[in-house]
């Protein structure tokens, strides 16, 4: 997950596969099969970006180390 509109892209692409259907095909409900997917990823995705947000959020913080420490062999 990047954090940006780039997460969205399968939701943004089944629109407009949709919106094409819609326009090309006589039974505008085949186009609609489109926005109804469109609209569960959308759904699926911002659940994982929360998701991914508690879990970085509940995850302990690493401690910084220190400029002049070594690391230990």
């Amino acid at each position: 997950m990047t954090g940006d509109w780039r997460d969205y892209r399968p939701a943004i692409w089944l629109t407009m596969l949709g919106i094409a259907v819609i326009l090309l095909v006589s039974p505008f409900w085949i186009g609609a099969l489109f926005f109804g997917a469109a609209i569960g990823a959308a759904i699926r995705i911002t659940q994982r970006r929360r998701r991914a947000a508690a879990r970085a959020a509940s995850a302990p913080a690493k401690p910084a180390r220190q400029s002049g420490s070594r690391r230990r062999r």
